[in-house]
């Protein structure tokens, strides 16, 4: 057991990179992706073999610019993350989302 954790950083400053990197971030949420940070975004994974498969989705996916890596981590690694949450995080947009699936997920496992 893993995790994939894709990290990008995409252009945004005309108006087709904006909505090419909004796609991008929708998609990884359709493929099962939780964002952790604004530009990264985690998923469970079974084996390291199922990587490939995920890896050939992020292909496709791939807008035309920017700079995308992902990382495989194993469950001990990941396990020793550490966080640190400042005073109003909790109020913050991103607080919830990058929350949401972690429960189910991690209940699932």
């Amino acid at each position: 057991m893993g995790w994939l954790m894709v990290c990008f950083d995409l252009p945004v400053i005309e108006k087709e990179e904006m909505r090419q990197a909004n796609a991008f971030r929708k998609a990884l949420l359709k493929l099962g992706y939780f964002m952790l940070q604004n530009s990264i975004y985690v998923r469970s994974c079974v084996t390291y073999d199922k990587t490939e498969t995920h890896l050939r989705n992020l292909r496709l996916i791939a807008p035309n610019t920017g700079l995308i890596t992902a990382f495989y981590i194993t469950d001990r690694q990941w396990s020793l993350s550490v966080n640190i949450e400042k005073a109003d995080y909790h109020k913050s947009k991103y607080k919830k989302k990058a929350g949401e699936n972690t429960e189910k997920q991690m209940t699932f496992w």
